[in-house]
């Protein structure tokens, strides 16, 4: 693997912007983690922030529920809540609402919450794979990356600090080219360096479900890569690298090596058969990287 540094000379205006912020959030020490990255993201912006949290509450087929006992202990939840998030809010620098809600499902609650605002970026934290963190929350997080088509910043237990190192995963897709505007944006407002990654999987997720595939074109050059991304990274300090292996597993391995502060990446979803069976590089990248991983 070889990286072709090079700088164009003249850049250009963003073209996406982050002015509405959504963070939402269960209140644990992750998500204190991820309010770290909301506070840096929306004070250097300038965006408005909405503190989010959905308190699960059993409905009316539940006779247990009906009792003014239980229903007092819910109201004490959210309430108590409501000041923590208060609490939060008054550390920023910028214009912030609290929202809270009692809802049956959170999972259901966070993503209706997101599909309706639809803000210009959402953050959350990204608990993990184990088995209580994907029972406790991580679930959530993954079901909003999934099901949305607006930017999620999935944050690990690490301080919000200035992103000086970039990763933007690219398959040479147009698909891939969605999560350029929000990676080139972030690196000119925190001046960083962007570093270009494509990996070519000389067996291909199918191939691994079973299912026979062509033999892989030859993977491009760094000079190639870089040509990809000069376009929407112009006057940005980029490095082109080009990886063979497992896809999810390169980028993860990148991120670490490299040292970046964030990675920036496209999802197309659940497209394939391969998807469903082995689950989506980008969802894989998520669980794994050792930094916040953003979403667009």
């Amino acid at each position: 693997m070889r990286a072709a540094t090079l700088t164009s000379p003249v850049a250009t205006p963003p073209l996406v912007g982050i002015h509405d912020l959504l963070f939402a959030t269960d209140l644990s020490p992750e998500s204190d983690a991820a309010f770290d990255h909301v506070r840096l993201i929306a004070e250097r912006f300038g965006a408005d922030v909405t503190l989010y949290h959905a308190v699960e509450v059993l409905d009316d087929r539940y006779p247990g529920w009906r009792s003014a006992s239980s229903r007092g202990l819910w109201a004490e939840a959210a309430r108590w809540a409501k000041e923590a998030l208060e609490e939060r809010a008054s550390r920023l620098a910028v214009r912030s609402s609290v929202h809270v809600e009692r809802v049956a499902s959170a999972k259901r609650a966070v993503l209706e919450m997101v599909r309706g605002r639809r803000p210009d970026l959402t953050v959350m934290a990204a608990h993990g794979h184990s088995a209580l963190a994907l029972l406790l929350g991580a679930s959530v997080t993954e079901n909003v990356v999934d099901h949305v088509h607006t930017p999620v910043l999935a944050v690990r237990n690490n301080a919000g600090r200035p992103y000086r190192r970039i990763l933007v995963p690219t398959d040479l897709s147009l698909a891939s080219r969605l999560a350029f505007p929000m990676a080139a944006l972030l690196a000119r407002s925190f001046e960083a360096e962007v570093v270009g990654v494509h990996v070519a999987d000389p067996t291909g997720a199918a191939t691994r479900s079973g299912i026979p595939l062509p033999a892989p074109p030859d993977p491009p050059s760094e000079a190639a890569l870089w040509e990809f991304l000069r376009p929407d990274f112009r006057g940005l300090p980029v490095t082109a690298q080009v990886f063979v292996g497992p896809v999810w597993e390169r980028v993860v391995h990148a991120a670490t090596i490299e040292h970046v502060d964030l990675v920036v990446m496209a999802t197309r979803g659940h497209d394939s058969f391969s998807d469903r069976v082995l689950g989506s590089n980008t969802e894989r990248v998520v669980r794994h990287a050792p930094c916040p991983v953003l979403v667009a």
